[in-house]
Protein backbone atom coordinates (compact mmCIF):
# COMPACT_ATOMS: atom_id res chain seq x y z
CA UNK A 1 0.00 0.00 0.00
CA UNK A 2 1.05 3.64 -0.89
CA UNK A 3 2.31 6.09 1.77
CA UNK A 4 -0.98 8.13 2.97
CA UNK A 5 -0.13 11.39 3.21
CA UNK A 6 -2.13 13.84 5.95
CA UNK A 7 -4.01 16.15 3.82
CA UNK A 8 -5.65 13.06 1.97
CA UNK A 9 -7.30 12.19 5.67
CA UNK A 10 -9.89 13.88 6.93
CA UNK A 11 -11.95 13.48 10.35
CA UNK A 12 -15.69 14.12 10.42
CA UNK A 13 -18.36 13.61 12.68
CA UNK A 14 -20.07 10.21 11.58
CA UNK A 15 -23.67 10.09 10.82
CA UNK A 16 -25.94 7.32 11.07
CA UNK A 17 -25.55 6.34 7.24
CA UNK A 18 -22.11 5.58 8.07
CA UNK A 19 -23.07 2.56 10.84
CA UNK A 20 -22.26 -0.16 8.53
CA UNK A 21 -18.98 0.93 7.64
CA UNK A 22 -18.23 1.45 11.28
CA UNK A 23 -19.59 -2.06 12.09
CA UNK A 24 -17.23 -4.26 9.17
CA UNK A 25 -14.54 -2.18 10.82
CA UNK A 26 -15.89 -3.06 14.25
CA UNK A 27 -15.94 -6.53 13.13
CA UNK A 28 -12.84 -7.43 11.62
CA UNK A 29 -11.05 -5.92 14.29
CA UNK A 30 -12.17 -6.81 17.99
CA UNK A 31 -13.71 -10.73 18.86
CA UNK A 32 -16.51 -9.45 20.64
CA UNK A 33 -17.84 -5.99 18.42
CA UNK A 34 -20.04 -4.36 20.10
CA UNK A 35 -23.58 -4.37 18.18
CA UNK A 36 -25.39 -1.87 15.65
CA UNK A 37 -27.71 -0.33 18.57
CA UNK A 38 -24.50 0.85 20.51
CA UNK A 39 -23.16 2.78 17.70
CA UNK A 40 -26.51 3.81 16.67
CA UNK A 41 -27.30 5.20 19.90
CA UNK A 42 -23.61 7.10 20.29
CA UNK A 43 -23.76 8.47 17.11
CA UNK A 44 -27.65 9.78 18.25
CA UNK A 45 -26.28 11.37 21.63
CA UNK A 46 -23.96 13.98 22.81
CA UNK A 47 -20.68 12.20 22.60
CA UNK A 48 -17.53 12.69 20.42
CA UNK A 49 -18.37 10.21 17.25
CA UNK A 50 -15.56 10.87 14.38
CA UNK A 51 -14.69 9.11 11.26
CA UNK A 52 -11.48 9.35 9.66
CA UNK A 53 -11.95 9.16 6.05
CA UNK A 54 -9.47 8.58 2.79
CA UNK A 55 -11.90 10.55 -0.06
CA UNK A 56 -15.53 8.95 1.01
CA UNK A 57 -14.06 5.68 2.15
CA UNK A 58 -13.90 5.32 6.15
CA UNK A 59 -11.30 3.90 7.71
CA UNK A 60 -11.39 4.69 10.82
CA UNK A 61 -13.52 5.55 13.88
CA UNK A 62 -13.38 6.97 17.50
CA UNK A 63 -15.89 7.30 20.13
CA UNK A 64 -15.24 9.01 23.09
CA UNK A 65 -17.51 10.40 26.32
CA UNK A 66 -16.85 13.77 27.84
CA UNK A 67 -18.27 14.21 31.41
CA UNK A 68 -16.89 16.96 33.29
CA UNK A 69 -13.61 17.47 33.20
CA UNK A 70 -12.63 13.91 32.10
CA UNK A 71 -13.02 12.41 28.70
CA UNK A 72 -13.91 8.70 28.51
CA UNK A 73 -12.32 7.09 25.60
CA UNK A 74 -15.08 4.42 24.20
CA UNK A 75 -13.81 2.49 21.48
CA UNK A 76 -11.32 3.64 18.82
CA UNK A 77 -10.38 1.23 15.46
CA UNK A 78 -8.64 1.45 12.43
CA UNK A 79 -8.82 -1.03 9.01
CA UNK A 80 -6.61 -3.27 8.91
CA UNK A 81 -5.20 -2.11 5.54
CA UNK A 82 -4.55 1.73 7.38
CA UNK A 83 -2.80 0.45 10.46
CA UNK A 84 0.66 1.74 11.25
CA UNK A 85 0.17 5.09 9.26
CA UNK A 86 0.01 7.29 12.17
CA UNK A 87 -4.21 7.45 11.50
CA UNK A 88 -4.91 6.44 15.23
CA UNK A 89 -2.22 9.13 16.29
CA UNK A 90 -3.86 11.86 14.05
CA UNK A 91 -7.26 10.85 15.68
CA UNK A 92 -5.72 11.14 19.39
CA UNK A 93 -4.37 14.72 18.24
CA UNK A 94 -7.74 15.84 17.53
CA UNK A 95 -8.86 14.23 21.14
CA UNK A 96 -6.55 15.71 22.76
CA UNK A 97 -7.05 19.43 21.08
CA UNK A 98 -10.42 19.21 22.21
CA UNK A 99 -9.61 18.34 25.20
CA UNK A 100 -7.41 21.07 25.80
CA UNK A 101 -10.36 23.66 24.12
CA UNK A 102 -12.69 22.33 26.64
CA UNK A 103 -10.44 22.21 29.79
CA UNK A 104 -10.37 18.15 30.03
CA UNK A 105 -8.04 17.10 32.83
CA UNK A 106 -8.23 13.66 31.61
CA UNK A 107 -8.53 11.04 29.14
CA UNK A 108 -9.16 7.79 31.00
CA UNK A 109 -9.77 4.04 28.84
CA UNK A 110 -10.04 0.21 29.32
CA UNK A 111 -7.91 -2.07 27.03
CA UNK A 112 -8.23 -5.94 26.72
CA UNK A 113 -5.58 -7.55 28.75
CA UNK A 114 -4.17 -9.40 25.82
CA UNK A 115 -4.23 -6.93 23.43
CA UNK A 116 -0.34 -5.45 23.55
CA UNK A 117 -0.73 -3.32 20.21
CA UNK A 118 -2.74 -1.13 21.71
CA UNK A 119 -0.88 -1.06 25.22
CA UNK A 120 1.85 -0.12 23.47
CA UNK A 121 -0.14 2.51 21.79
CA UNK A 122 -1.24 4.33 24.48
CA UNK A 123 1.69 4.01 26.61
CA UNK A 124 3.73 5.50 23.96
CA UNK A 125 0.66 8.29 23.81
CA UNK A 126 1.32 9.04 27.63
CA UNK A 127 -1.18 6.96 28.86
CA UNK A 128 -0.47 5.14 32.18
CA UNK A 129 -1.74 1.92 33.85
CA UNK A 130 -3.79 2.48 36.94
CA UNK A 131 -5.67 -0.45 37.32
CA UNK A 132 -7.57 -3.99 36.29
CA UNK A 133 -11.18 -4.79 35.78
CA UNK A 134 -11.63 -8.10 36.47
CA UNK A 135 -13.59 -10.15 33.78
CA UNK A 136 -14.47 -6.80 32.16
CA UNK A 137 -14.78 -8.97 28.48
CA UNK A 138 -17.54 -10.96 28.45
CA UNK A 139 -16.63 -12.31 31.94
CA UNK A 140 -13.42 -14.01 30.59
CA UNK A 141 -11.22 -11.42 30.38
CA UNK A 142 -9.58 -8.66 32.44
CA UNK A 143 -9.54 -4.51 31.11
CA UNK A 144 -6.49 -2.81 32.21
CA UNK A 145 -7.62 0.95 33.05
CA UNK A 146 -5.55 3.35 31.93
CA UNK A 147 -5.28 7.26 31.94
CA UNK A 148 -3.74 10.30 30.80
CA UNK A 149 -3.29 13.34 32.92
CA UNK A 150 -3.77 16.11 30.49
CA UNK A 151 -1.55 19.44 32.13
CA UNK A 152 -2.01 22.50 29.74
CA UNK A 153 0.42 24.48 31.93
Amino acid sequence: MRVIKSDQITIRNLLLRHVDDVLAIERSCFSDPWQEDWFTAMIRTNVLTWGCFIGGKLIGYLMAIPSGESIHLANIAIDYPYRRKGIARKMMKRLYNYAHRNVCCSITLEVRESNSSAIDFYTAEGFVKVGVHKGYYMGVEDALQFNLDLSWS
